[in-house]
């Protein structure tokens, strides 16, 4: 089965809307997502959360989730980033994953809905 890498939610100290910040970043591993100006995530192991916290210019780095202090500080479209993240870490059900559809017990996808008739 195929697995992700995890993901650390970066928050940065200071807004600031050029390169820098992800850039700097992206020195220390893949930035697979941001949302300028403060927040990003970065695949790397949780072990190298400490270093990256460490880098000048970063608020806060978080493996499984944020405290209360900081969420109040951000705007909608960050909680909405922070919250989609956060999804991804949950576990899902998921009972037939890794199956193939057709296997035992399993139900075959919808078929496409049938085309609509020809305008008149």
């Amino acid at each position: 089965m195929w697995g992700t890498e995890p993901e650390l939610l970066v928050v940065l100290e200071h807004p600031d809307r050029t390169a820098g910040p992800l850039a700097m970043l992206a020195e220390l591993g893949r930035v697979t997502s941001a949302l300028p100006p403060r927040l990003a995530l970065l695949a790397v192991p949780a072990s190298r959360a400490a270093e990256v916290g460490a880098r000048a210019g970063v608020r806060g780095v978080f493996v499984d989730g944020v405290p209360p202090a900081l969420r109040e500080t951000l705007s909608p479209a960050e909680a909405l980033f922070v919250d989609g993240w956060l999804a991804r870490l949950s576990d899902k059900d998921r009972p037939a994953e890794g199956r193939p559809w057709d296997a035992p017990g399993a139900s075959p996808p919808d078929p496409p809905p049938p085309d609509p008739p020809p305008a008149g």
